[in-house]
């Protein structure tokens, strides 16, 4: 069904709850789980990344308390009548609207602040003058004038001290300042006076450091970040973008010509996989989402509204392995970050949401969490950025470029292109000092990763090996400045992986490079596409196996296809003698030794006609006995004889006027005849 007239406006950069209802825009409704947030007084924390919803959701907490019924009637906190939209006083402190450059700044519009909520309530001007005072001073007041508590709203708490990371020392002294504001701002709530008349406070922001030294006074600060209970509250889930964006899905296929279904597919892999607890919830980001339904097109959207500037810097002045970052376990504790001199790049990685969970295991009482990118936009976004910021390289490069025609010469089995364009990138980079071989590891897995969409880091030891996955194909990449390639390609036969990956159904390539970190170039390289033992049928299965002949008509300058399909056939039978069948491959060798006449090829020919399928396979010229496999072939599938099934296929040849021969008219001509004939 065509959607397209019934489209609703997507809440594009709206963080305001009153604007989606007045203008009727999508709402995708969480307020099932806001319920059992604001049922329960107290003082709660929430850290999620930049653009993920928080400001929304504190709009949408300031509107539920001040009563605004007719925001919510479409939404199940209305429908369930759980909620009786009794007003109460708001206060909502936003730090990214409150200046923060310098100490004095940030204390002064604090102040302002309180100020103007006092008058927007029509209260007697404050006597105080200090920040906390002033506040206690708005708290009480309100709770006198309206006898009722107090609801205090705070977004994006940490701002004034993020916005002045990984510049300089003045602006760590900056930082520093404004954390004790901020800490004497929080605590104005410790006082039990005024946490009696502030039954909910509800703070937001992207990291948890300085946990301690900002909220020490708070003693019953409950964290919800990572509480299973509240994984989804922000972000989009998969059934979630089905419910509320499917119209918009159905204009984007209709519009481009595609499916539904590789959309959804498309969107999962560049947007999902974000995982905020130990419970196996993944949310997409709501940003990238919904620029992507607008724009039809998957961009790096979140990454380009989010770059985190001091982390980069972080992760660079630090020397910070990010491969290990994909074998490290950290438990909960290690997520908070509490000096502002001793950051720990793990947990900020995760706190702005450029690594997510991929794993949680119990053990001894305690969970213990491994990371990953969690989607396509993310990983290749932050490694691009650490890549230029890691090797100095320029922002005329065409990294983007690069990294396309690596992915695509890789999966096309184009291995030389691929080697040509890896040593390209490594000569964009200037020498420096610091160039160790674990520094050219490190900086081909930010390459190989940014690169292809999907991959995985196997072993960092003393080499970088990476496996790189296609629709087809797998690829197991050594890349090591110690190790030739020899050594290399043994270690990754002996590689667990590798037996899982033989079982599987798709090709499998080990590549090997040796890097040379003194020339700076690669010196040497290989590429091994892996055996698979032929099947042999067990004797109890032979009397009832269905077989299925397979005859294989190809010219003498395609056996590396040959050798592919045979490889293929191998490992199609260790699926299929399970559901009792199994592929025979005939070839023209195996029948040597059974000739018996005048004429092999007629004898082939006479085989042939026997067999269920003939697969064709044609490069720079019609061979003569390929072509006479091919007509008798289908001069019996027109007539309803075997083979029941004709496959040809034709390997694109280089050409150019000066090397055009009958051969190459030849293979012309017969490849419209097919075509014609189809």
């Amino acid at each position: 069904m065509n959607h397209t007239n019934q489209l609703k406006p997507l809440p594009l950069n709206i963080s305001s709850f009153n604007k989606i209802h007045d203008y009727n825009m999508i709402y995708v409704d969480k307020t099932h789980l806001i319920y059992s947030l604001v049922s329960m007084p107290g003082q709660y924390f929430l850290s999620r990344p930049r653009r993920f919803g928080k400001s929304l959701l504190v709009s949408l907490l300031k509107h539920l308390f001040l009563g605004h019924k007719d925001y919510f009637s479409q939404t199940w906190i209305y429908k369930s009548n759980q909620w009786d939209f009794t007003p109460w006083p708001v206060l909502v402190f936003d730090f990214n609207e409150i200046s923060h450059d310098n100490p004095d700044q940030l204390n002064r519009m604090l102040v302002c602040a309180i100020d103007r909520m006092a008058k927007a309530y029509a209260l007697e001007p404050l006597h105080q003058t200090e920040v906390k005072e002033k506040l206690i001073e708005l708290i009480t007041a309100l709770y006198q004038k309206y006898n009722r508590h107090v609801i205090v709203l705070v977004d994006e708490y940490d701002k004034p001290i993020i916005d002045h990371l990984g510049l300089d020392d003045n602006r760590l002294h900056i930082a520093k300042e404004n954390r004790s504001i901020l800490k004497n701002f929080f605590g104005t709530f410790k006082g039990e006076s005024i946490a009696e008349r502030v039954p909910f406070l509800f703070i937001t922001g992207v990291s948890k450091f300085s946990h301690v030294s900002i909220f020490s006074d708070l003693n019953n600060l409950t964290d919800l970040t990572m509480k299973h209970q509240f994984a989804t509250l922000l972000g989009y889930t998969d059934e979630e973008i089905t419910q509320n964006f499917h119209p918009w899905i159905n204009k984007w296929a209709i519009d481009k010509g595609l499916t539904e279904t590789t959309i959804y597919q498309n969107l999962k892999d560049h947007y999902d996989g974000f995982r905020f607890s130990s419970a196996p919830k993944n949310v997409y980001n709501p940003i990238s989402i919904l620029n992507a339904l607008q724009n039809q097109e998957y961009d790096n959207y979140w990454f380009q509204t989010a770059t985190p500037t001091f982390l980069i810097n972080l992760l660079v002045n630090t020397h910070f392995s990010l491969p290990r970052i994909e074998t490290i376990t950290l438990q909960k504790n290690d997520f908070n970050s509490y000096e502002l001199e001793h950051l720990n790049p793990s947990a900020l990685l995760f706190q702005t949401g450029y690594i997510t969970i991929c794993d949680a295991a119990s053990h001894d009482n305690q969970t213990n969490y491994r990371f990953d990118f969690p989607n396509i936009e993310v990983r290749k976004s932050f490694l691009r950025l650490l890549m230029r910021k890691y090797g100095q390289l320029s922002h005329q490069d065409n990294l983007s470029g690069h990294h396309y025609k690596i992915y695509q010469d890789i999966i096309h089995k184009r291995f030389d292109m691929a080697i040509q364009t890896i040593q390209e990138i490594f000569d964009l980079i200037p020498e420096f000092d610091n160039q160790t071989h674990d520094w050219f590891h490190q900086f081909f897995y930010m390459m190989i990763r940014s690169a292809c969409p999907f991959t995985r880091t196997i072993n960092i030891a003393d080499k970088m090996v990476i496996m790189i996955e296609s629709d087809k194909k797998n690829f197991l990449a050594a890349f090591s400045c110690s190790h030739r390639v020899n050594d290399l390609i043994q270690c990754l036969n002996h590689e667990s992986k590798v037996n899982h990956l033989k079982d599987s159904d798709k090709d499998l390539f080990l590549m090997a490079i040796h890097f040379d970190s003194q020339k700076r170039i690669i010196d040497d390289w290989t590429c091994d596409h892996v055996n698979v033992e032929p099947v042999v049928i067990p004797d109890d299965q032979k009397s009832t196996v269905k077989t299925i002949k397979l005859f294989l008509s190809c010219s003498s300058d395609l056996e590396t296809e040959r050798k592919e399909l045979g490889l293929w056939i191998n490992r199609k039978n260790k699926g299929l003698i399970k559901k009792n069948q199994f592929i025979e491959w005939v070839v023209w060798e195996d029948l040597l030794q059974s000739f018996q006449g005048q004429r092999i090829q007629d004898y082939f020919n006479q085989v042939m006609l026997t067999c269920d399928i003939l697969v064709a396979l044609f490069y720079s010229k019609v061979g003569q006995f390929t072509k006479e496999e091919f007509d008798l072939a289908y001069s019996n599938l027109k007539a309803g004889k075997k083979p029941k099934y004709l496959f040809v296929g034709f390997k694109d040849a280089q050409i150019s006027t000066k090397n055009i021969t009958k051969d190459t008219f030849e293979i012309i001509q017969f490849r419209e005849q097919i075509k014609q004939n189809e």
